[in-house]
């Protein structure tokens, strides 16, 4: 039973179904792309770019209370000329900047954020040195954007209870 648990936890966080994709203009969060996720767990990545030089990135996604957002990028180019050093911020509804990172892992970035109130969020990415994420910069290049949202440790506990509960009855028929 204990290995019933443990396999409908990992099958059940592992939600990745579509690809994030990017469309421009994405450069102010009136213009940011919407991602559609799936239900929690929920992960996707996609190829996005910084082309041309002063590109920002703007993404807008719903986000329910108490799950945990991972955003990461990795740029991807062979040459240091097209391998953009990115940063990346997470914003909520209003606005306000709730996490920033930078070089993370070298030239991408990388935000971990535990959220307390379900609602709509932004994510930005520039290239160094755009403080304020306006384009004021001259990174280009291709990254990759891998996000995922998963429930806090007690939601993925009964999910896991209930899976196997449910694999536990059908056994008995």
């Amino acid at each position: 039973m204990k290995n019933l648990a443990i396999l409908a936890v990992a099958v059940a966080s592992v939600g990745a179904h579509a690809v994030l994709f990017e469309t421009e203009p994405n450069n102010t969060p009136g213009t940011a792309n919407f991602i559609a996720r799936g239900a929690s767990p929920w992960a996707d990545v996609g190829v996005m770019s910084l082309n041309p030089a002063g590109d920002v990135d703007w993404f807008i996604f719903d986000m329910n209370a108490g799950e945990y957002l991972t955003a990461i990028t990795y740029p991807i180019a062979d040459d240091t000329e097209n391998n953009p050093d990115t940063m990346m911020a997470l914003w909520d509804s209003n606005l306000n900047q709730l996490d920033f990172d930078d070089d993370a892992n070298g030239f991408g970035s990388a935000i971990r954020y535990h959220n307390v109130e379900t609602g709509r969020y932004y994510l930005s990415i520039t290239g160094f040195g755009d403080d304020n994420f306006t384009g004021d910069h001259s990174e280009q290049g291709d990254y990759i954007l891998t996000m995922s949202l998963v429930p806090e440790p007690a939601t993925m506990i009964a999910l896991a209870a209930g899976i196997a509960a449910i694999a536990a009855r059908r056994r008995r028929k």
